[in-house]
């Protein structure tokens, strides 16, 4: 009786189990994610459904001679690509027996040779001593490796034109990518996480050490995440946060540039950024051409400066510090030569009509060195201060009081002193005295001593001589204020926005390339933006420019400079969509370790400040 109880319960719960299976059979499991609409395998490709094709490529086993860690990186900025790396594990015992054959075989061959000895030979003999020791002594492992390339586009002439750049690349790193023609099939199943043995591809394998396999993976890194880095955002992809540095030292320098169509949201991203970079305490300058930054600046206890033209602004080119390198305090004068003669060639350049030639910088630099020598300062920092001395006002100072330095109104009689810089000081005359571009013309009354500090461009947006003229000084200015010893250790910022008016005047790459490399050695970054991408790419100084920047942050850009944008910055395909479709306070972040998909969004209390 207990028998056949036993035998209906079973007879039940298999019931139960194959109604449960049954329903089971319903559900979609993790691989009906991925599976594509179609699958037609062809000669050399696979049709995949619609606007999806793909073709299957393996590696020949004749690898570079040298390999390094990331060595796939460039492959993979190329197109629409997936690699995968295939690894068994072969047994070290066998392996150490098959390199020992191999070694007295070619040891006898050595030994049978007469005349001069074979020395590539005894190199090869030597190679694989040391590979024996290393497998031996278990600092390394065999390994059989495999490498597949699937190369994906939206149409087959897309795939074939995609694929015949891809392979000459490839062909250019010293690697053959063998097509899978008739063997489309098998070779995908093969590159597909799909478990062992499922229907391989058995062919071109290569036997690699443990190290060797290693330079067969990426290492592009979805995710950045620096050292004292500041919140900017979080990653689309992956919705992880990112805190960036752009003075860590694994970046060749801290100047970024960032380039936003109208609507794209760059000057929120801008002062969004500024903002958390105050939180972190950098001291943070801001030349405003449109009167946006007021609210922001205000907000976070900083000066806001208006300038008008024809008034005095407080600011002198002549303006020296005493800087620190290498532990030895100095007047950077040569640094100032440099300055003053950018300054004047502006001026030559729109009001003589022609640049600088060698023998007028030769008499602007003598005169300019002459200058500071006339007043008894030198490159000792002790001799830009006197014990006592009256201001302007009348009123005496005493103590360790900064000397009065040259202004353009001295230059300009100097100036006049040479036959050959005569039409420049001329063309002077409006930027001295009480002339109507004389607002640089006095000594320096501003204190930079404030954490923050932005400059109004806005009463120049007529004049783009004057803006420019302007921004340069101040440029110049601010760059020796924070070069100064006591801000060392301190990371400083200058904010640009609608840094374009600098590619019009050909003397601009190299002075901010000038600017730049002091920039490295001080802490200070530059960071540019503008609306007018074009009109960097358009001509040799706004591609300098551009390249002077290790960080580059692209917003959204116009579709009809797609090409041009993806040629320059060497963008994927899929990259190039992403920048020209973004949504606002999106873009990629790019520099030389990684590109990222990031979204700046304000939070709810800074809202207020970054809109304008």
């Amino acid at each position: 009786m207990k028998l056949k109880t036993k035998n209906k319960n079973l007879s039940k719960n298999t019931a139960q189990l194959k109604h449960e299976n049954s329903m089971f059979e319903l559900t979609p499991d993790i691989f009906d994610l991925f599976l594509p609409d179609a699958f037609q395998e062809n000669v050399d490709y696979i049709y995949l459904g619609p606007e999806n094709y793909c073709r299957v490529y393996v590696l020949d086993i004749d690898y570079p001679g040298e390999m390094y860690i990331g060595f796939f990186d460039s492959l993979l900025d190329k197109g629409e690509i997936a690699i995968s790396v295939f690894i068994e594990p072969r047994d070290t015992g066998e392996a150490i027996k098959d390199i020992t054959r191999r070694i007295n075989a070619m040891k006898s061959n050595a030994m049978l040779q007469r005349g001069e000895p074979d020395y590539k030979l005894l190199a090869q003999i030597e190679w694989y001593d040391a590979l024996r020791s290393s497998l031996q002594r278990s600092l390394e492992k065999i390994l059989m490796t495999q490498v597949f390339i699937v190369v994906y586009a939206k149409t087959l002439e897309k795939l074939k034109e995609d694929c015949i750049r891809i392979t000459k690349f490839a062909e250019s790193l010293g690697l053959n990518m063998r097509c899978l023609s008739f063997e489309q099939q098998k070779g995908f199943l093969s590159s597909l996480p799909l478990g062992p043995r499922n229907l391989r591809y058995f062919e071109k394998f290569r036997l690699m050490t443990t190290s060797s396999t290693a330079c067969l993976f990426p290492v592009g890194n979805t995710d950045i995440t620096y050292d004292e880095g500041f919140y900017i955002g979080y990653n689309v992809i992956t919705n992880s946060p990112v805190f960036y540095n752009q003075f860590d030292k694994q970046l060749p320098n801290p100047h970024m540039a960032i380039f936003g169509t109208t609507g794209a949201g760059k000057s929120t991203t801008m002062k969004t950024m500024l903002g958390r970079m105050a939180a972190y305490g950098y001291n943070i300058c801001v030349l405003d051409p449109e009167r946006e930054y007021e609210k922001i600046i205000t907000m976070l206890g900083g000066k806001y400066i208006r300038i008008k033209p024809g008034e005095k602004l407080g600011i002198n080119p002549f303006d020296v510090e005493v800087e620190e390198e290498e532990g030895k305090r100095f007047i950077d004068l040569n640094s100032k030569v440099a300055d003053i003669r950018f300054i004047l060639n502006i001026i030559s350049e729109y009001y003589v009509g022609k640049k600088l030639d060698g023998v007028q910088m030769a008499a602007i630099e003598r005169i300019v060195r002459k200058l500071y020598y006339d007043r008894g300062i030198t490159s000792d920092p002790d001799s830009l201060y006197t014990s006592a001395r009256m201001d302007e006002k009348g009123q005496l100072l005493v103590g360790k009081i900064k000397k009065q330095l040259p202004t353009l109104s001295d230059l300009r009689e100097e100036l006049y002193k040479e036959s050959e810089t005569q039409a420049l000081a001329k063309a002077m005359e409006v930027f001295v005295g009480e002339g109507s571009l004389s607002l640089f013309d006095c000594q320096t009354t501003i204190d930079a001593d404030d954490k923050i500090i932005a400059f109004d461009l806005k009463e120049f947006e007529r004049d783009n001589f004057l803006k420019f003229f302007a921004s340069v000084n101040i440029l110049s200015w601010i760059w020796n204020k924070f070069s100064n010893a006591k801000l060392k250790g301190q990371k400083k910022v200058v904010i640009f926005d609608e840094a374009w008016m600098f590619t019009r005047y050909q003397a601009s790459a190299e002075y901010l390339e000038f600017i730049s490399r002091k920039g490295r050695k001080y802490k200070i970054s530059l960071m540019i933006a503008s609306q007018t991408l074009l009109e960097f790419l358009m001509n040799d100084t706004g591609r300098a420019i551009i390249n002077m920047c290790a960080s580059k942050f692209l917003m959204r850009q116009e579709s009809d400079m797609a090409a041009q944008i993806a040629e320059f910055f060497r963008l994927s395909e899929r990259t190039t969509e992403i920048i020209t479709s973004s949504d606002k306070g999106q873009g990629i972040l790019i520099n030389p370790r990684e590109k990222i998909f990031v979204q700046i969004t304000p939070f709810d209390f800074e809202w207020e400040y970054v809109t304008t």
